[in-house]
């Protein structure tokens, strides 16, 4: 059930058991969408968006997650819920003034979890957006040494 596509190097788990495992989305929910899927030939992160079973960002997230990194797709920007662990940057003495949250209501412990699990994938990808712009400025201060 959890094989798309094998390779010799792995096997790419599906979207909606990604979704599932990770709390965002029951098999019930999955069902529907799957049957909606089939009927308008879109792809089934869209069909999850659109039906309101999933945010943009949970399918951002399960897309990266299933092909193992960093991708941009038209949800946004992942690296999905486990990704490898970066290279250890250089701390940069920063004073960050972190507010607390104000206290959600939510349904119940699903919802929480659903919840805890999108704000955890924002912050990774937070986190994973700031290691690429360091990435960045530095391939830009090495062309710009060589010119």
């Amino acid at each position: 059930m959890a094989t798309v596509e094998a390779s010799s190097q792995f096997i790419r788990r599906q979207l909606g058991t990604i979704l599932i495992e990770e709390g965002f989305l029951t098999p019930e929910q999955l069902d529907i969408a799957i049957a909606e899927k089939r009927r308008t030939s879109k792809p089934l992160g869209q069909v999850l968006v659109e039906l309101g079973f999933a945010s943009a960002e949970a399918v951002a997230t399960a897309l990266a997650e299933q092909h193992g990194g960093l991708l941009k797709t038209e949800f946004g920007v992942s690296a999905g819920f486990h990704p490898p662990p970066p290279p250890e940057p250089e701390p940069e003495p920063q004073e960050e003034l972190e507010q607390p949250l104000p206290r959600l209501r939510v349904a119940g412990d699903s919802e929480r979890r659903r919840l805890v699990g999108e704000l955890e994938a924002l912050r990774e990808q937070c986190r994973t957006l700031s290691q690429g712009v360091v990435l960045l400025e530095s391939e830009l201060e090495r062309l710009r040494d060589s010119i």
